[in-house]
């Protein structure tokens, strides 16, 4: 289970506290100490060079964060699409169900779904949220609404219909699941907490007269830095945290079968 999960774990204004107050005390102490106890002879063309080096990696850096920052943005997004095709199918399936013409031979199936709802709410749901796979008793509860429906003439055309609803549910919680399973590996957070490191090393070099000046800049980007690290915690994981997406359709039909 990775940091991230973790950290989400947090209210999210106390973490986004806790994640800018570190970089950003990383920036303001680390260069304190680094101007007072480092005795470097600086040069006009020494500072030139850092300054040129430091705006070559400073645009590289935040590609690199843009590129991130979208990369779980569009998987957040990605997603929420899925997850709502999903809730729009099921509740369609549910009203095929329902308002069927033959309501005694709709009973078994209406039961077995009724149930695979609940299993999606309680038990699929949470699970994802603590980013544990489904388990085979959760893929019991759908394959049953599919040993109930072939049970039913397949020449009606309303049986045909629910089939294909029931298939276009299949696709779409299978995606869902994948989304759920997406996060950004451990092989690009390693250099996206490097390359912000990087960067305030450099900026500690830059040649700045006043100290505290040097302090409250280099505090202000490693702030900066941090918004964006938490920006990237908080979409990490669709389906966890206070920004979670939840199953609000399976939900509206619990509710639409106590009306």
């Amino acid at each position: 289970m990775d940091v991230s999960y973790h950290l989400l774990q947090m209210r999210p204004f106390v973490l986004l506290t806790a994640i800018v107050f570190t970089f950003g005390l990383m920036g303001g102490l680390g260069t304190y100490f680094f101007r007072k106890y480092t005795r470097l002879k600086y040069k006009d063309g020494h500072n030139e060079v850092v300054g040129y080096i430091f705006g070559i990696l400073g645009g590289f850096y935040g590609l690199l964060l843009g590129f991130v920052v979208f990369f779980v943005w569009d998987t957040l997004n990605q997603a929420q699409n899925n997850t709502n095709q999903e809730g729009s199918l099921a509740r369609g399936l549910y009203r095929d169900i329902k308002y069927f013409p033959d309501t005694d031979k709709m009973k078994p199936l209406m039961h077995c779904y009724i149930a695979y709802v609940h299993s999606v709410v309680e038990s699929e749901f949470p699970s994802m949220e603590k980013l544990q796979p489904l388990t085979s008793r959760d893929r019991k509860y759908f394959n049953n609404v599919f040993r109930e429906m072939e049970k039913l003439d397949p020449n009606d055309t309303r049986v045909e219909q629910m089939f294909k609803h029931l298939n276009d549910l299949a696709t779409y919680r299978g995606l869902r699941q994948l989304d759920g399973e997406s996060d950004i590996p451990t092989e690009i957070w390693v250099p996206l907490l490097l390359g912000g490191f990087i960067i305030l090393v450099i900026a500690m070099l830059v040649k700045v007269e006043s100290v505290g000046l040097h302090c409250g800049i280099n505090t202000m980007l490693g702030a900066f830095i941090g918004i964006v690290i938490y920006l990237i915690v908080i979409i990490d994981h669709p389906f966890t945290g206070d920004l979670k997406i939840v199953p609000t359709q399976y939900k509206l039909i619990l509710q639409m079968e106590h009306e």
